[in-house]
């Protein structure tokens, strides 16, 4: 008896578990913040909602963080048109979570949520960390966090089932060095949801919890394939690749065969699909199909390269 394939998860599936993925995350690490002066119980708090929303959907997407997401981009792993929709999803389930504290702590007769929402901070708002250092520390522990991740969801490891335990670990330890200097942001989304509740001030320094996680994540995209290798040729549509020159017609015998090869080899480049495991995304219908045969014989190439590796698409937990 034949075992019946399993559909990928489609775009509404991935946005839906961002979404609530990132809610979680967002309304646990503010929230305690906002309740506790215990710096441990905060990051405790903070890298388990991360390491739970991660084993519960990471199935169908789990970046739940803008800074995972262009980190992923960068390494190939995510197409950026995947990312944006990423990111924009992850920014508002932030928001919504900075609503729903916002509610429940007007609970509390008088409660005052200006500068009392969990929200980053430095310099005056905060402990008195100077705004550069504070986008120093946010860089440094984003790039570690964003690095960790890359790597214990790459796919040639055989302990990814372990990666929710170690990207949580990863996260409450660096929150536990971070929070007393700025509330360890990481995360723009979550530091954004918040802040928006929290008054003026607050909105004015997130300039800091929004540059400084997205440069870490960039950073640890590029050092990623560097520090780690390379599974496959990266998914097309992402990274940082600038466009191929197109070659001059030049003088005398004019175009050669290798002009004309490379203009072959970039037409095939342009037209290959994605594939994975049989199905073929349709970029026209946003959806997956079954693979059209021609695509999947590699000899079809008509520049007889090797058989190109499986990009695999962009689904699963998303950071492969």
């Amino acid at each position: 008896m034949s075992t019946p394939h399993t559909a990928l998860p489609g775009t509404g599936q991935r946005i839906a578990a961002e979404a609530i993925g990132t809610f979680l995350v967002v309304l646990v690490a503010a929230g305690t913040l906002v309740l506790s002066d215990d710096v441990v119980a905060a990051a405790l708090a903070y890298g388990l909602a991360h390491a739970a929303a991660v084993a519960a959907l990471g199935r169908v997407s789990a970046h739940l963080n803008p800074a995972a997401t262009v980190g992923s981009a960068v390494a190939g792993r995510t197409t950026w048109r995947d990312a944006g929709m990423l990111i924009g999803t992850q920014v508002v389930a932030g928001v919504l979570a900075g609503l729903v504290l916002f509610a429940l702590l007007h609970g509390y007769e008088g409660f005052e949520a200006e500068g009392n929402m969990g929200q980053n901070s430095f310099g005056d708002l905060g402990n008195g960390y100077a705004a550069w250092a504070a986008l120093l520390l946010e860089v440094l522990v984003t790039f570690l966090f964003v690095l960790v991740v890359l790597a214990v969801f790459d796919e040639r490891r055989e302990d990814r089932d372990l990666a929710p335990l170690w990207t949580g670990l990863a996260l409450v330890a660096l929150a536990l060095l971070a929070i007393r200097f700025t509330g360890a942001s990481l995360n723009p989304a979550r530091s954004i949801g918040p802040a928006l509740f929290a008054g003026g001030d607050a909105i004015l320094q997130q300039w800091v919890f929004i540059l400084g996680p997205l440069l870490g994540g960039l950073l640890a995209g590029l050092a990623a394939p560097f520090v780690l290798g390379r599974s496959g040729a990266p998914v097309p549509g992402s990274g940082l690749r600038l466009p191929a020159r197109r070659s001059g017609s030049g003088s005398g015998s004019g175009t050669g065969s290798g002009d004309a090869a490379a203009t072959t080899t970039q037409q095939w480049d342009q037209e290959r699909p994605i594939i994975q495991d049989g199905w073929q995304w349709d970029p026209v219908a946003q959806e997956w199909k079954p693979a059209d045969p021609q695509w999947t014989t590699p000899q079809d190439d008509p520049t007889e390269q090797t058989p190109w590796p499986d990009t695999g698409g962009d689904q699963g937990t998303q950071i492969r």
